[in-house]
C-alpha cells in the first residue's frame, strides 16, 4: 500500500495526496481527541452525567440535518460548476438560512418541553441544543467551502480548532463545577460555538454578493432534502439507540452505552483509516482492471481489521480499567459487541465500492434507511426487556443486515462478484471461535489468564499469516 500511495504523490501542493493527507490528519485528530479524554471524562462525570451529555450530543447532530437541510453538500457542487454565480448563490443561501433558522428557532421553543420530553432532557438543555445546531451548520458551510474550493489546509485548521477548544472548554467548565457537572459541556459548547460561527459568518458574507433568487434557493433544496433520510437514517444507525435507552431505562444506562462505544471507537478508527488509505487505490485498480491486485488489498486489510479487533475484544478489560473509574466496569459486557459492529462495518464497506463506483448510490441510501429502521424497531422490542445490552445486540444485527444487502446487491443484482470472500469469511469465522474461546475461560489467576489471552492472539495472527502484511509494510 505505501508504494501504491507513493505512485499518486507528487511535488504539486494541490494534489489529491495532499488533500487526502490534510483530510486524513483532521479525522483522524478529531475522533483521537475524543478518545484520549475518555479517562478525563469518566472521572469527571458519573456515568448519568456522562449520559445526559450522549443525548445532548445527538440532539445536535440530528438537528444540524434538520435545521440546515443539507445545504453545505450543495455549497461544494456548485463551486465545482464554475459558472460564475456563486458568490450570488452563496450570498441567497446565507439569507435563506438566516431567516429559515430563525423560524425553527422559535418552533424548537414553542414545543421545546414536549421535544425535551422525548428525548428524556431538561427543556432548557434541548432548547440550547438546537441554538448550538443552528449557529453550528455555518461552520459545515465554511467547511464545504473550503472543501469545494480545494484550500484542504484550511478545512484541516478549522476542523481541528474547533474540536480542539470544544474539548477544552469543556474540560475546564467540567472540573470547576460541584454539582450537575455535565452543564460544563454544555455551556461551553454553546459559547464556544456562538463565537466561531460569528468568525464563520463574517468570512463567509465577505465572499457573498448580496441577492435573493428563487433558482439559488431550488438548487440547495433540490441537493439537500433528498439527502435528509440517507442522513437520518445513518444517524439513527449510529446513536438513535442512546436516545431509545435514555427514553426507557434513563441516563445512567446510557452514560454506561455510550462510555462502551466510545472504547469501540478504536475499531471505527482503524476502519474509517484503512478506507481512507486503501479507497481510492481500490477505485483505481476498478479503472484499470487490476481485480486481483484489489482482492488481495481487500484480504490484507480484512486481516488488519481481524487481529485488531481480537487484540481489543481480549484486552478490552484492561482498556476500560485505563479510561475509566469502576463506576463504567458494567460496560464490559457490551464492548466485543461493539467492536464486532465495527467489523461488520468494514465488511459491508468492501461491497460499497461497487455501487459508488458504478454510480447507483440511490441504493446505498436505501439501504441504511432499512437498517436504520429495522434497528429502531428492534431497540423498542428488546430494550425494556433486556435494558442496554440489548442495543449492543441490536446494531450489530442491522450492521449485518446492512452486510447482506450490500453483498446482494452487489452479486445478484449488479452482477459484480468481484469480491471473492472466502479466506475473509474463513478469518472472520476463526475469530468468532476465538473469541467465544476466551468468553468461555473463567480463570481466577490474572497473570495466567493474560498469558493465555496472549497465546489466543499469537495464534490467531500465526494462523491467518499477519506477519507477511506487517513485513510488507515495513518495506
Amino acid at each position: 500500500m505505501k508504494k501504491l500511495i507513493n505512485k499518486f504523490k507528487n511535488k504539486d501542493k494541490n494534489s489529491l495526496f495532499n488533500h487526502s493527507k490534510n483530510y486524513l490528519i483532521a479525522e483522524l485528530f478529531n475522533k483521537g481527541i475524543v478518545f484520549l479524554t475518555i479517562p478525563i471524562f469518566t472521572r469527571l462525570l458519573l456515568p448519568e452525567e456522562y449520559g445526559i451529555i450522549s443525548i445532548f450530543v445527538s440532539i445536535i447532530s440530528i438537528f444540524t440535518v434538520l435545521m440546515g437541510m443539507n445545504f453545505h453538500g450543495s455549497i461544494n457542487r456548485k463551486y465545482q460548476e464554475k459558472d460564475g454565480e456563486f458568490e450570488e448563490y452563496l450570498g441567497t443561501n446565507m439569507i435563506f438560512l438566516l431567516i429559515t433558522n430563525i423560524l425553527f428557532i422559535g418552533l424548537g421553543y414553542l414545543f421545546k418541553d414536549y421535544l425535551a420530553s422525548f428525548f428524556g432532557v431538561d427543556s432548557n438543555i434541548f432548547f440550547i441544543a438546537l441554538l448550538i445546531s443552528s449557529l453550528g451548520f455555518f461552520i459545515q458551510i465554511e467547511l464545504s467551502y473550503f472543501e469545494g474550493s480545494q484550500q484542504s489546509g484550511k478545512y484541516a485548521k478549522l476542523s481541528v480548532i474547533r474540536n480542539l477548544f470544544l474539548t477544552i472548554g469543556a474540560i475546564i467548565w467540567i472540573y470547576n463545577l460541584k454539582d450537575n457537572r455535565y452543564l460544563g459541556k454544555v455551556y461551553s459548547q454553546l459559547i464556544i460555538t456562538a463565537i466561531l460561527s460569528i468568525i464563520v459568518i463574517y468570512n463567509l458574507l465577505k465572499i457573498s454578493k448580496f441577492s435573493f433568487k428563487k433558482k439559488h434557493i431550488m438548487y440547495s433544496l433540490g441537493f439537500g432534502v433528498p439527502l435528509i433520510p440517507h442522513a437520518l437514517s445513518g444517524f439513527i444507525l449510529s446513536q438513535f439507540d442512546r436516545v431509545i435507552i435514555n427514553q426507557i431505562s434513563g441516563s445512567y444506562e446510557t452514560g454506561l452505552y455510550s462510555f462502551a462505544y466510545n472504547v469501540g471507537m478504536i475499531m471505527s478508527v482503524v476502519v474509517g483509516a484503512l478506507g481512507s488509505a486503501s479507497g481510492p487505490i481500490v477505485l483505481e485498480y476498478y479503472r484499470v482492471k487490476k481485480i486481483k491486485k484489489m482482492q488481495e488489498l481487500v484480504e490484507k486489510n480484512s486481516k488488519i481489521v481481524f487481529i485488531v479487533a481480537l487484540l481489543l475484544i481480549l484486552f478490552s478489560k484492561e482498556i476500560i480499567l485505563l479510561l475509566a473509574t469502576k463506576e463504567y466496569i458494567e460496560a464490559l459486557r457490551i464492548v466485543p459487541l461493539i467492536i464486532l459492529s465495527g467489523v461488520v462495518t468494514y465488511l459491508y464497506g468492501i461491497f460499497v465500492f461497487h455501487p459508488f463506483y458504478y454510480k447507483k448510490t440511490l441504493r446505498i441510501s436505501i439501504f441504511t434507511f432499512i437498517a436504520g429502521f429495522v434497528n429502531i424497531g428492534l431497540n423498542y422490542m428488546f430494550i425494556p426487556k433486556y435494558g442496554y445490552i440489548a442495543a449492543a445486540w441490536t446494531t450489530l444485527v442491522s450492521y449485518v443486515l446492512l452486510f447482506v444487502l450490500h453483498y446482494t446487491n452487489t452479486v445478484y443484482l449488479m452482477k459484480k462478484d468481484t469480491f471473492k470472500i472466502k479466506n475473509i469469511m474463513f478469518n472472520l469465522l476463526l475469530l468468532i471461535f476465538m473469541i467465544l474461546f476466551y468468553i468461555k475461560l473463567d480463570i481466577k489467576n490474572y497473570l495466567i489468564f493474560f498469558i493465555i489471552k496472549f497465546f489466543i492472539m499469537l495464534c490467531y495472527a500465526y494462523i491467518i499469516k499477519i506477519k507477511e502484511i506487517f513485513n510488507e509494510f515495513k518495506e
